[in-house]
């Protein structure tokens, strides 16, 4: 059996990595195209530390330490998961734990996902049911060592929703080794509260929410408070924070993300932050944050705001800033309020419509305001004593950054919760942005409210997240569950992760 396994993964390992697979060969949903291969070369500052770095035309990204093959691509190093980038890229979530299957959509009990983020012990939460839950009371995640892979549904895949009496946050995270992919988060509105975000990350480190679509929050869309550390936020999508809502204390609300005084190591990269009145994102505090490569539409107060104390270091590389029909073009789309002794920023390659052909100065897209909360968020630009000439490094998973002129067409495709397939909110919000199209909302209504998510089934007998075709074509027992943790060609990856690595590269969206 273990010849007969190696001689069909290098089948299949071939057929994948050329892009010839069929949907058999990697479980995967039909796609138009698969996303190209980032390769890169690394940059480092004269400490040899990594830092953002930049893509590159050639290369040979995927040749591991080892020299061996994942699944459906070759990889550099074992890491949440192939594309993890950033400060909280070296979790290995759930890995190695039991896998526990969701197979209905009930606010708690058995077979809920309320039952299985609340379970002890390293576990890979996984569904075989799609649609809608609706939550009673937010989703604690209080233990350690939890992957939630919300792309193994059927169907249009998993969104959760609150009820009408919770006015808490959909999420919230109190734990540390957390992946969370592949979700759609709207909370709407609820009774009125300062505290409905559709995810809140109040302490923990080596987290990373990745490919998820966080829409409808009263307060943030996604909030981290208190200590988190070693945080990574990528490829979500990150909109239509509730304008005038049920806030209670500060009125007109939209905000896209907020990252607090005692957070350290934030990495916030390839997502999109659309028709969020301001915090795309807010970041505070103290210690390094990088923010790279996101794209900001239709922000009215403000794009990126740094509030900043003593020993702050950022790295601002490939952001684009797209006005929309609210967009007000005299503020600058990032604003650095704050202290400015001991804190340095460094900014490359942005694009707004203060700074459009790129080869204008830096740092004409960056305002300093002293007193963050001012009506204007708007000031002077920001003074040369804080300004860096050279980036800061950062993760030892840098992130991998791109020019900001092509930026738009390719990330679109990839962001948010992509599979099992895009929802018509997400498809919308992408429209948007494609054509300058849309507005803030009060209302989920105003926007036709929450799609219903096709059903679907998986053929999955064992109960281990991987269907049983999948598994016969790759030489695996589809009666035997605790094959899912195993790995099948000693990459480290185990055999679920190859699963769903297989999914994701099979996948784009329009």
């Amino acid at each position: 059996m273990k010849l007969q396994s190696t001689l069909v993964f290098a089948a299949v390992l071939l057929t994948c990595f050329l892009g010839r697979s069929t949907n058999a060969d990697c479980g995967a949903i039909s796609s138009e195209e698969t996303p190209p291969i980032a390769t890169q070369k690394s940059v480092v500052d004269q400490d040899q530390q990594p830092q953002a770095t930049e893509q590159s035309a050639a290369g040979n990204e995927g040749l591991s330490e080892s020299g061996k093959a994942s699944e459906c691509g070759v990889f550099d190093k074992l890491k949440a998961f192939p594309n993890a980038e950033g400060f909280g890229a070296e979790t290995a979530g759930g890995r190695g734990g039991r896998v526990i299957v969701v197979d209905n959509l009930n606010d708690s009990g058995p077979g809920s996902l309320r039952e299985a983020v609340e379970s002890n012990g390293p576990r890979f939460v996984v569904f075989s049911v799609a649609g809608t839950i609706e939550l009673e009371t937010s989703l604690r995640i209080s233990n350690p060592q939890i992957t939630i892979a919300g792309h193994s549904a059927p169907g249009g895949g998993i969104a959760l929703k609150n009820s009408s009496s919770n006015a808490g946050p959909s999420i919230v995270v109190k734990a540390s080794d957390v992946i969370i992919r592949y979700l759609r988060v709207r909370p709407g509105l609820a009774a009125p509260s300062t505290s409905v975000d559709a995810i809140s990350i109040l302490g923990g480190k080596n987290i990373v929410i990745a490919n998820n679509s966080f829409s409808w929050a009263v307060d943030e869309n996604v909030n981290l408070w208190f200590d988190a550390t070693d945080v990574t936020i990528q490829h979500n999508i990150i909109s239509e924070g509730i304008w005038d809502g049920n806030h209670t204390q500060r009125g007109l609300h939209s905000k896209g993300l907020l990252s607090g005084q005692k957070n350290v190591r934030v990495s916030v990269h390839h997502n999109l932050f659309a028709h969020n009145d301001d915090r795309n994102p807010l970041l505070t505090g103290l210690g390094k944050n990088e923010v790279v490569n996101n794209i900001i539409y239709n922000y009215y107060q403000a794009g990126i705001i740094f509030s900043i104390g003593r020993g702050f270091k950022a790295n601002l590389i490939g952001n684009v800033f797209l006005p929309g029909k609210q967009h007000r073009a005299h503020r600058y789309p990032i604003i650095v309020g704050g202290q400015l002794v001991d804190n340095a920023i460094y900014v490359k390659d942005n694009l707004s419509p203060r700074r459009s052909k790129g080869t204008e100065d830096d740092w004409l897209n960056v305002g300093f305001n002293g007193i963050i909360g001012d009506e204007e968020y708007n000031g002077s630009l920001l003074d040369q004593a804080v300004r860096s000439k050279t980036p800061f490094p950062m993760s030892t998973i840098p992130v991998i950054s791109e020019p900001a002129a092509t930026l738009v067409e390719r990330l679109l495709p990839t962001v948010g919760a992509t599979l099992p397939k895009r929802d018509a909110v997400d498809i919308r919000i992408v429209d948007d942005v494609r054509k300058g199209t849309g507005v803030m909302i009060n209302d989920p209504a105003e926007v036709g409210g929450w799609p219903t998510l096709e059903p679907g089934t998986v053929a999955d007998r064992d109960r281990d997240g991987m269907p049983d075709a999948w598994e016969l074509q790759h030489g695996l027992n589809p009666n035997d569950p605790s094959d899912a943790m195993q790995d099948m060609n000693g990459d480290g990856y185990v055999n679920l992760e190859q699963y769903l690595e297989c999914l994701r590269l099979q996948k784009t969206s329009p």
